[in-house]
């Protein structure tokens, strides 16, 4: 499972009523005849994080089979017949950047978590057995992602949780905690 994440906020003149309104519009569009290959999204009020100028915002997941099915979710995002409900939203952001993750472990589809952690590990080191016992540590775990060739500002890692994730990282790793809320009609 490959996700598309991408984070965004609105414009200052737009209400976060009104951004997330269009925001779900515009996802419920989409899952009404979704591209080939796209299995669900979601979509979170997010506390600040750097890569959105340190502010709240949103951070919207698109779960897809593999990095072939990006295309297609590419294409329908912005085909002609999803032109209107797309600009609804396009027209009240601000700044956007996009990230692609790979799951690692736990739920493919982690729809429900309340909170992220975004870990980076010291260079140089393998990640694979540190990670394992972070996850094994760790309390509320759901599911673990990594970014796939540093594509998106995002950290190397996050571990995505219910709203009691705690974890403990070995010494030289970066930790950042991003509380969500989901959004739904």
């Amino acid at each position: 499972m490959i996700a598309y994440v991408f984070w965004h906020a609105p414009l200052a003149e737009f209400s976060s009523r009104d951004y997330g309104a269009a925001l779900l519009d515009f996802q419920a569009d989409l899952m009404s005849a979704p591209p080939s290959g796209l299995a669900s999204c979601a979509t979170y009020q997010i506390s600040e994080v750097p890569w959105l100028k340190s502010r709240p915002g949103y951070e919207d997941w698109y779960f897809v089979h593999s990095c072939a099915d990006l295309d297609a979710l590419n294409e329908a995002a912005v085909k002609p017949s999803r032109w209107e409900v797309h600009a609804r939203i396009a027209t009240k952001m601000e700044v956007g950047h996009g990230g692609l993750y790979q799951h690692l472990h736990g739920e493919q589809q982690p729809l429900r978590g309340e909170r992220a952690i975004w870990l980076t590990r010291p260079r140089g080191i393998r990640y694979q057995r540190p990670l394992q016992e972070i996850i094994d540590g760790s309390t509320g775990f759901l599911s673990c992602w990594r970014r796939q060739m540093v594509l998106g500002p995002g950290d190397e890692f996050v571990i995505v949780g219910n709203s009691s994730l705690a974890l403990n990282a070995p010494t030289g790793w970066q930790t950042r905690s991003v509380e969500r809320t989901v959004l739904a009609h």
